[in-house]
């Protein structure tokens, strides 16, 4: 009995252990929302809602990763002297982790912060200045955009958590087998539409029935002059990126290999992508009525129209921070990289994005030209190479630049965003 004991334990350490960084999770969150609503003792909120729930977090993965594995003992060793060995072991190799170090790295970053907060230095809650004509906006709304913003940063994983625990968690417990589904196709493609349409059922309860409006009068059939714009922007990217790639590579075949291999081939630089990742069109059109429909329009109404569409970019690309980093492992240079190109390609669209949705008062277009571009992501018309991705995005940003530039959005346009935005004067 005295060694099952143990051993169970370490069952269920091993079931429940991934449960810890819940904790961590949850500090995260706090964080944001401690932006937003400081309340009346900041510091004090600080320390309890992000500090404390870190540390926990933190300390039950160590002693998860103390208790569970570390270096072969010998049976002659005393109990403290095998522990020491299993707490010197954990410290080695936890501070290996680039997750722990992270944490503690943020941990850092926020004690500065709430330093600075403790002096006075600092003050919250974090704001931008908007217009100054703007100061009898309604609060309520502003107050429902926050929390809308602060879901969709911290909080838009829980949806997607939820339904695995329903389809997957709870048939688990009560037969102690995954469900026979869960290998199907079907289901690895349709849940994502279901999580998708989850979070923005979500969205515009958040948002209240002046958010329910807003998007549906986003949601319009767009004329087909936009509808062949939205297809053309992302297909004619990867097609200039293949026919630069077959040029090359057949420049580099006349310099180096005539007469030797046979020349590139044309054709080969051209594929037709999966018609299963058509499925990525609804996952675009989700987001486009929640970014472009509903935060673009608050967004100019509040900050003007370049600075706008930027911050919602930086929202957006914050909105996908949990899916990029929470399946994978990378070295500390790596998520560096990960970080400035998800900043970079979702700035860098949204302004194309944001363009289209202007010019045609529809998210709609903007949806298939996301779509498309997700398509060509997961299943591209030409061959990989390295910095394709780089590349695409590059390119996206130089087509953003010349919309603006020489195809301004009109004043009307621009305006008809206002309005849309702007809050009902009261009865």
């Amino acid at each position: 009995m005295r060694v099952l004991r143990p051993i169970r334990f370490g069952r269920q350490l091993q079931v429940f252990g991934p449960l810890f960084v819940y904790p961590i999770i949850f500090a995260g969150a706090a964080g944001y929302f401690a932006c937003f609503w400081p309340g009346g003792h900041p510091v004090r909120r600080i320390l309890w809602l992000v500090f404390l729930p870190t540390m926990a977090g933190l300390g039950l993965m160590f002693g998860r990763l103390a208790y569970l594995s570390g270096p072969s003992s010998s049976v002659l060793e005393s109990a403290g002297r095998i522990l020491t060995h299993r707490i010197h072991w954990a410290q080695t190799t936890l501070w290996k982790l680039q997750g722990f170090q992270f944490s503690l790295i943020g941990l850092l970053l926020i004690a500065i912060f709430t330093s600075r907060l403790a002096l006075g230095i600092a003050t919250l809650p974090l704001a931008l200045p908007g217009r100054p004509a703007l100061e009898s906006e309604d609060p309520e709304s502003w107050r429902r955009l926050r929390v809308l913003i602060w879901f969709l940063v911290s909080l838009v994983f829980l949806p997607g958590a939820l339904l695995s625990f329903l389809t997957i968690g709870v048939p688990l417990i009560f037969t102690s087998r995954p469900p026979s589904f869960v290998q199907s196709d079907w289901f690895l493609r349709l849940s994502p539409i279901v999580e998708g349409i989850v979070v923005l059922g979500i969205v515009l309860c958040i948002m209240g029935k002046e958010g329910r409006e807003t998007a549906r009068s986003s949601i319009r059939l767009p004329g087909i002059k936009w509808t062949l714009l939205a297809l053309a922007f992302p297909t004619t990217i990867d097609i200039l990126i293949s026919v630069g790639q077959y040029v090359l590579d057949r420049a580099q075949w006349a310099a180096r290999e005539f007469g030797n291999f046979a020349p590139p081939q044309f054709g080969s630089y051209f594929n037709i992508p999966d018609i299963w990742f058509l499925l990525l069109f609804f996952g675009a059109f989700f987001e486009e009525v929640i970014f472009r429909g509903l935060l673009q329009t608050r967004f100019i109404y509040r900050y003007g129209l370049y600075r706008g569409i930027f911050l919602v970019g930086i929202v957006w690309a914050a909105f996908h921070f949990f899916s990029d980093f929470s399946f994978s492992r990378f070295t500390d240079q790596e998520v560096l990289v990960k970080l400035c190109f998800r900043m970079f390609m979702c700035v860098a669209l949204n302004f194309v994005l944001a363009w289209i949705t202007l010019r045609s008062e529809s998210v709609v277009p903007a949806a298939i030209a996301h779509g498309f571009y997700n398509v060509l992501v997961f299943s591209p018309i030409g061959p990989q190479f390295a910095g394709k991705d780089v590349l695409r995005v590059a390119l996206c940003a130089a087509l953003g630049y010349v919309l603006f530039r020489y195809w301004p959005v009109p004043s009307k346009a621009t305006l008809g965003a206002v309005i849309a935005a702007a809050p009902e004067p009261a009865a």
